[in-house]
């Protein structure tokens, strides 16, 4: 009875010995499976099969990229700070300009955006204070608001009233810097401009 006892312990040893290597096959075989599933789904993820079937998330960024040159510059801008206005007039030379005094302006441009995606158009409101001019000045005040054209080249923009340029501009998405140079007749010549770059305007 030991004796078959023993022989039938032995048949179930030498059994799962040889099941052994048949289960390590098939956990190998399936890991291979695994791996090359894998392997093919990641070359399809980066080769880019997936993306057309992926809800687009991110449309301002997309939308931002197709912004045009005016819808760029659309909104509101503003000085941080008064700026100083020099200002010209022929009054007392009769022809010849000089300087009769200055004047400082905080000032406010509404931009929207024209038919022409290259131009916009530019309400420009300003309050004046520190005015400071020498007697009979002749100097006839500019009137607020100032609806001017702007044209727009690459990052440079220049505002106009009809054929007379005011302003030559550089921008970025958040700051215009400008030049004001506005020089015209009426009973006389007067000419309000200013310092290089020295009118800051960021967006609101």
């Amino acid at each position: 009875m030991r004796s078959d006892s023993r022989n039938g312990e032995l048949l179930t040893a030498s059994d799962s010995a040889k099941q052994a290597p048949k289960k390590m096959a098939k956990l190998q075989t399936v890991a291979i499976i695994i791996i090359a599933f894998v392997v093919v789904f990641a070359s399809f993820y980066y080769l880019g099969f997936f993306d057309e079937f992926q809800p687009s998330t991110n449309t301002d960024t997309q939308g931002a990229t197709s912004l045009t040159p005016a819808r760029k510059l659309e909104g509101t801008w503003k000085t941080s700070f008064p700026v100083t206005f020099y200002i010209k007039t022929d009054f007392a030379t009769f022809g010849e300009l000089q300087d009769v005094g200055s004047e400082n302006r905080s000032m406010t441009w509404i931009i929207t955006a024209a038919s022409d995606e290259n131009v916009v158009d530019v309400e420009a409101r300003f309050t004046v204070s520190n005015r400071q001019l020498v007697a009979d000045s002749g100097y006839t005040p500019d009137v607020s608001p100032m609806f001017l054209k702007g044209v727009i080249s690459g990052t440079r923009l220049t505002l106009k009233t009809g054929d007379r340029t005011i302003a030559e501009c550089n921008f970025t998405t958040d700051i215009i810097t400008a030049t004001w140079n506005d020089h015209w007749s009426m009973a006389y010549e007067q000419q309000v401009y200013t310092a290089t770059n020295s009118l800051i305007l960021t967006r609101q």
